[in-house]
């Protein structure tokens, strides 16, 4: 950060919590309080001036705006999202939020995904500023920089994550496998457990297919993702039984299903449960995650505060918020590190997989995982088939050169990023 910037800075908190107002320090003034040049001064009360909390009148100085609020309109997923309203507009009081229904005219879109997010045509990529900042604060997990990292550029970072993990009815796996030890446990094991089964039973509560997911990560990462993998993804799991929802494993009825830190903390009040990682492949075992994060879209006339915004969820109220609400892991290492509380659930093990995530698309090209991302979202929500899944994969190894020459086409027309 530059000495304008850190000058900016602190001139924005007190203006934002209400303890500056009227007209600020002259240049000349500014910058024997600050023991800087008058021009560093100058490029400081510029960048309050960008970003709308003062006006400069020449020849009559710099002052601070009236709080007039500033409308934005975010679009909200689900999760954690909404529970920001408060803490965002109390941070900068000068925005009014409002729930937006409609991508199109929204300034922001909070994303609660399951695979890495292609940005398409409607987001911003963070400035790379911004970003090495962050990374040089050294406290973050470095994962978060890689949710969705595509064609060079971070399109958005989470302000919290979820590794996924397996819960498993201890009191139904005692009666198959006395002997069970997660850690060792491989996607081969998983058809020898099923036919075990006690009648009656099923194999797997809640989206099935969420298990070819996490195979085809496993399988990804262990080489380059190409047609095979798929097929043999979808080949080896889809024999599993994979027919009970997620209250069916609540009530007992079945022996796994896949989720979160805070669906543990809810699930596990009910039934006699534990937490398994996803099996290993290959001695490797590659954790699939999914994040919630705050996407600018490239339409805002707000695009410095919407980053400000992005921004302010990675910092120290949030992250603690976020962690006290058992929400998921927070972005922040250190505070994710302090709300660790194995006495609650076996919190241990969802920090310990954190050091296994890996991404599907650091494997595949990025007209493969423009592909990936949008037909393995179908698949996991039981919108297409594994046959059609399939197909569609096929479809884009045979036509890669084609559309990697369509992407390459629009990003090279996105003269707003900045690579």
């Amino acid at each position: 950060m530059t000495k304008s910037e850190k000058i900016a800075e602190g001139f924005l908190e007190k203006i934002r919590s209400g303890e500056l107002k009227g007209r600020l320090p002259a240049e000349q003034e500014l910058a024997r309080q600050c023991g800087v040049s008058p021009v560093t001064a100058a490029k400081a009360l510029n960048i309050l001036r960008d970003k709308g909390v003062v006006e400069r009148i020449p020849g009559q100085g710099t002052f601070v705006t009236e709080p007039e609020k500033t409308v934005v309109k975010i679009k909200f997923d689900r999760y954690f999202a909404k529970k920001m309203i408060p803490l965002l507009e109390c941070h900068f009081p000068q925005v009014q939020i409002e729930e937006s229904m409609d991508m199109e005219e929204a300034d922001g879109v909070v994303f609660a995904t399951t695979i890495p997010f292609f940005p398409g045509e409607y987001f911003l990529p963070w400035p790379q500023e911004r970003v090495d900042k962050l990374k040089e604060s050294g406290r973050f997990y470095p994962q978060i920089f890689e949710f969705h990292h595509v064609r060079r550029a971070v399109w958005g970072i989470p302000y919290l994550f979820f590794p996924d993990i397996l819960f498993y009815n201890k009191e139904i796996m005692r009666a198959i496998e006395p002997d069970f030890n997660p850690y060792d446990m491989t996607f081969d094991d998983l058809l020898r457990l099923q036919r075990k089964l006690p009648e009656g039973v099923w194999f797997f509560g809640g989206p099935g297919n969420m298990f070819v997911l996490s195979l085809i990560y496993n399988l990804a990462g262990n080489g380059v993702a190409g047609p095979e993998i798929f097929r043999q993804a979808v080949e080896r799991i889809m024999p599993l039984s994979c027919r009970g929802s997620q209250q069916d494993f609540a009530d007992g009825k079945t022996l796994f299903s896949t989720g979160n830190r805070h669906m543990a903390k809810k699930i596990g009040n009910f039934i006699k449960m534990d937490i398994a990682p996803l099996p290993h492949e290959k001695g490797r075992r590659v954790c699939h995650a999914s994040s919630e994060a705050l996407m600018v879209r490239n339409t805002t006339r707000h695009r410095e505060l919407l980053f400000d915004m992005a921004e302010f969820l990675l910092g120290p109220e949030v992250q603690k918020t976020i962690g006290t609400l058992w929400r998921g892991i927070p972005a922040d290492a250190a505070i994710a590190a302090a709300s660790l509380d194995s006495s609650v659930f076996r919190d241990d093990i969802f920090f310990n997989e954190i050091k296994n995530i890996d991404y599907a698309h650091a494997h595949m090209s990025d007209s493969v995982n423009l592909c990936f991302s949008s037909v393995i979202k179908n698949l996991v929500n039981d919108q297409i088939s594994p046959e059609d899944f399939l197909r569609e994969v096929e479809e884009s190894y045979r036509f890669e050169e084609k559309n990697r020459k369509a992407l390459d086409a629009f990003m090279g027309s996105r003269n707003v990023v900045d690579f």
